[in-house]
């Protein structure tokens, strides 16, 4: 009897420590750092120190520790990212998948607008150059620029840019391009009306488009032109005001179906 007690007792002290020994080692055993994140995705933008500053303060919690949700919105608070997934791949690696936003316009407000629509705020200084300009209501953005596309596929003909696209509370949209020119029209079909301009210009000017200001598409058959002021052949360019004005001259079938009343800049609006 005595034998078999002290068997129990010595099996039992026996355990107490082995526990107390798991206790110890066991979180030991459990923790497996991570030794390599992998970023998937085109990067133009976000910089690989933005990422690892973003990632890095995680990863002292190790492969088990980790919250994969917490990495993710660390991540995602990096401007120009659209959206980001994170996970964890065994034994040792951690997987973060990047998609950022891709800029097709500026909105005058403030932001850029990604080519899904979306309107996103990252800093000034990391705007790219040469982005169209678009003005209008808030809210307004995503629909602004389907109409930017449609308005710049109507132009191919006259193969110009638009620089500022301009709607207000105002049934009146304002469409400025590379060349300086403005172009106003109505909001009563204003892309058929730019496209038909384009087409009836190219075909009858041609390089004399470049010599427009200013063009009124708001006429029910045509539309009216001011034109640059161009200095006679002897001037040095210093009475351009006082120049002569120039006449556009459609032919008769031209101008039955498109005519055009013509100003000279600095004539009024």
């Amino acid at each position: 009897m005595r034998s078999s007690h002290r068997i129990r007792v010595l099996l039992a002290a026996l355990g107490v420590a082995a526990l107390g020994g798991c206790i110890y080692i066991l979180p030991a055993f459990l923790y497996v750092p991570i030794s390599h994140v992998r970023v998937a995705g085109e990067l133009r933008e976000i910089t690989e120190v933005s990422l690892r500053e973003a990632v890095s303060p995680h990863l002292a919690s190790g492969f088990f520790g980790l919250d994969v949700t917490t990495v993710r919105e660390s991540v995602l608070k990096l401007p120009w990212l659209k959206s980001v997934s994170v996970r964890r791949i065994w034994p040792e690696s951690l997987h973060i998948a990047v998609i950022e936003h891709k800029a097709e316009a500026r909105w005058q407000e403030g932001g850029l607008i990604a080519t899904d629509g979306t309107l996103f705020q990252p800093p000034p200084e990391s705007y790219p150059k040469g982005l169209p300009i678009l003005e209008g209501m808030r809210g307004t953005h995503a629909e602004m620029l389907g109409q930017y596309r449609k308005l710049q596929q109507a132009l191919e003909p006259i193969g110009r840019k638009i620089h500022k696209f301009v709607r207000t509370k105002r049934p009146i949209w304002r469409i400025e391009l590379d060349t300086g020119l403005t172009i106003i029209v109505g909001d009563e079909k204003p892309i058929a009306a730019v496209a038909q301009f384009a087409r009836t210009t190219a075909a009858v000017l041609g390089e004399r488009i470049e010599n427009m200001l200013r063009v009124d598409l708001r006429y029910a058959n045509g539309f009216a032109v001011r034109w640059r002021p161009v200095p006679p052949p002897e001037s040095d360019g210093s009475d351009a005001e006082d120049s002569e004005q120039i006449n556009l001259l459609l032919p008769p079938e031209i101008s039955s179906i498109f005519p055009v009343e013509s100003r000279l800049a600095g004539s009024g609006n």
